[in-house]
């Protein structure tokens, strides 16, 4: 049993790629299996890292800008003298910044200017101290561009600024301090606050600069991080506040306000029993259990600042080797399709290496039609099989220019006698080139025509020299003889071997009949004569005209196309007349580049 070369390469390629699939799975399932837990806990940590991260984005955005505050007091921005310009940088800070809520500014005498973020704008409070120590607290309502909406006086509002947490902790510790989350006094949201001390180029107090940053979207974002189907991420600080659980009746959940039975807090005393808690420095994971159920969890303290916070999580054991076991079956999946687009790729190279193979074997076998317009074969990337091509190519273009030019040698015989040479069979094949072309025949069948259009004389090799080279008018029996060439043409070429010798006898026998059906040797008539002998007619008469001979001298350009236009219908073709009508310059042209 003989195989094609490509149905070889293809079996070959698809059993090397079921043996490697084979192998793939095997080596994935046993692979999985036995990292599951050292993958939960590189999961487990990854998001503790981006749960860590999106905290600090927080703070740190924040420390920037309490930074930049700070050293904006030299530049007097950073007073209550410049309220316009003091509101309006708090104003910019939160528009930049959307996890501020609120700036605000306490000077050392009482006084204290707010900007925080309401539903439709901005709340502006604004608390004065008089020379008489007499307290005026304003606030205003302004819209999203700061415009104005209304303003009123709040005679009872006790709020001092500096006997808050966070005024007391900057002016203690004489820089930027945290304050732990605690419910904010004007919107009632849980956030934390970063507070400056603000000195004067003596050292002296001036005031503290605060800004707010509200938790509820961190919060937000912490609670929605996704572990298995009962996993959850929280965050907690060193007072055990829980951050990422929302508030309850105006107060942040604790550890200890949790129920016994909440996993969470089980996690947390699993914590508590393995190792002192103050001591953790890097991620701590361990193992518990509740209703004969066994939980992951992890533990990974950071600091920002003086904060010290504590991002955990859990996750049901049987959740997480459950995820690794789907994602070992889209492992095995994904292999399979590989597989199938590794064969759909070999099969695309088994064609890629046979292909050009298959090429060179039809056109060996057109060649030997002599069949040899044909295009070169496409280089190949594969070194063995472009020196194959080359070669074929090679050989292919020397066989017919061999070929041609056996071809005009002997065409150029028949004309040898007549003094017109191969200029005229040259002729001939551009002048029919450019009318098949106007015409509108395809490049193949233009290619053929050329060629074989040298063989239209062929049969003067079979006429006596005594008629053939007459300098005048031949009489009745000349005239006999002459029109035997055409006959004798197609016996030289009977039983041809190539398209070029089947459409050069054509042209041979048929290339004197005319439209009307007075030609000869035949007497055909309009569309019984071949396409090919139409041409090569009118051509080879406006060659003649051109042309001087034995017994004329040769014609002008002019005459000889009027001569031609008078045979429109009779003589030739009205289709091919008006081809050559069209393309006359070209053909005179040719006439005058081939004299």
């Amino acid at each position: 049993m003989k195989l094609s070369l490509k149905t070889l390469l293809i079996i070959s390629f698809s059993f090397v790629i079921v043996i490697s699939m084979s192998i793939i799975s095997m080596m994935s399932y046993y692979s999985t299996k036995a990292n599951m837990s050292e993958q939960s806990y590189k999961i487990m940590q990854n998001i503790s890292d981006f749960a860590v991260d999106k905290s600090k984005t927080y703070m740190n955005v924040a420390t920037d800008a309490s930074n930049l505050t700070r050293n904006l007091e030299n530049k007097d921005v950073i007073s209550m003298n410049n309220e316009k310009k003091l509101v309006n940088y708090f104003y910019e800070q939160m528009a930049i910044n959307q996890y501020f809520s609120g700036l605000y500014y306490a000077s050392t005498d009482g006084n204290f200017l707010m900007l925080i973020k309401d539903n439709n704008g901005y709340l502006k409070k604004k608390i004065s101290i008089n020379g008489d120590g007499k307290r005026v607290v304003t606030l205003s309502h302004n819209d999203k561009n700061m415009n104005l909406e209304n303003e009123e006086i709040l005679p009872n509002d006790k709020y001092e600024p500096r006997l808050r947490a966070w005024y007391i902790n900057a002016v203690q510790h004489q820089r930027s301090s945290w304050t732990e989350p605690y419910i904010f006094y004007t919107t009632k949201k849980t956030g934390i606050t970063i507070s400056t001390p603000i000195y004067n180029n003596k050292n002296v107090l001036l005031g503290v600069i605060g800004i707010d940053i509200e938790t509820e979207s961190l919060s937000t974002f912490i609670n929605n991080l996704k572990l298995g189907d009962n996993g959850k991420v929280f965050l907690i600080n060193k007072s055990l506040k829980i951050l990422s659980l929302p508030i309850e009746k105006n107060k942040i959940i604790t550890m200890d306000s949790l129920k016994e039975n909440s996993i969470i807090k089980l996690a947390y005393n699993e914590l508590k029993k393995q190792i002192d808690v103050k001591s953790i420095r890097n991620e701590f994971f361990l193992t518990f259990k509740k209703d004969d159920n066994t939980y992951q969890a992890m533990f990974m303290p950071f600091k920002i600042g003086e904060l010290q916070w504590t991002v955990g999580m859990y996750v049901l054991e049987d959740d997480f080797l459950g995820i690794l076991k789907n994602n070992n079956i889209f492992n095995i999946l994904f292999i399979i399709i590989i597989g199938f687009v590794s064969l759909f790729i070999s099969i695309k190279i088994s064609n890629y290496i046979s292909n050009p193979i298959l090429k060179l074997r039809d056109m060996t076998k057109k060649i030997e039609l002599l069949n040899l317009n044909q295009s070169d074969v496409h280089p190949n990337p594969i070194k063995e099989i472009n020196e194959l091509i080359s070669s074929f190519n090679n050989m292919k273009i020397n066989l017919k220019e061999s070929y041609l030019d056996t071809l005009y040698r002997l065409a150029v015989a028949s004309e040898y006698k007549d003094n017109d040479t191969a200029e005229h069979i040259n002729r001939i094949g551009l002048y029919a080139e450019t009318i098949a072309r106007r015409v509108g025949l395809p490049e193949d069948e233009i290619y053929i025509l050329k060629h074989a259009s040298a063989m239209h004389d062929i049969g003067k090799l079979g006429i006596p020299d005594r008629v053939l080279l007459k300098p005048g008018k031949l009489n009745e029996q000349e005239r006999k003889i002459i029109e035997t060439h055409p006959a004798i043409g197609a016996a030289i070429l009977k039983n041809p071997t190539s398209n070029i010798m089947q459409m050069g006898r054509d042209i041979s026998l048929y290339h004197h009949e005319k439209w009307d059906g007075t030609g000869y040797p035949k007497g055909l008539k309009g569309e019984e004569i071949p396409l090919f002998a139409r041409i090569v007619s009118i051509v080879d008469v406006f060659d003649a005209l051109m042309s001087k001979r034995c017994y004329k001298e040769a014609f002008d350009e002019n005459k000889s196309k009027k001569i031609i236009e008078e045979g429109k219908g009779t003589f030739f073709e009205p289709k091919i007349v008006d081809a050559f009508e069209e393309c006359f310059e070209e053909l005179v042209k040719i006439s005058k580049e081939n004299p």
